[in-house]
């Protein structure tokens, strides 16, 4: 059969590619909400892989279906890596390691800046 008859493929391999780009992606910026994305996308490029490779032997299905089932690996990956790191970050929660590393490192500049005061205060009353 034709591919271009048999739209589940087409399908199948964009929401594959999407689902490992927005994995990795959206997995490091937004943390367990972009994995989340990135493992819808990947669930669809799977049932409609699966049912592209029913109705043809065409390779975009099967290519979907692997893109997709790569889309989902990452996303559980970053989703599992990034809730131990949002549970561990002193309650900041998941934010993504951007949004995480940028508000721990807002703190320790913060209580860096706290203690350079303290020990100027301490020096200036021993003087």
């Amino acid at each position: 059969m034709n591919e271009n008859k048999n739209p589940a493929g087409t399908i199948a391999l964009i929401c594959g590619i999407a689902s490992i780009v927005i994995s990795i992606i959206f997995g490091i910026m937004f943390g367990v909400f972009g994995a989340a994305v990135g493992v819808a996308l990947g669930v669809v490029a799977v049932v409609f892989g699966i049912k592209a490779k029913k109705e043809s032997d065409g390779a975009a299905g099967s290519a979907g279906f692997v893109c997709g089932i790569l889309g989902i690996v990452f996303a559980v990956i970053f989703a599992v890596g990034c809730t131990l790191c949002g549970a561990s970050s002193a309650g900041y929660g998941c934010y993504g390691c951007v949004g995480a590393s940028c508000m721990l490192q807002n703190d320790v500049n913060n209580a860096s800046d706290e203690l350079q005061d303290a020990l100027q205060d301490a020096l200036k009353d021993l003087n």
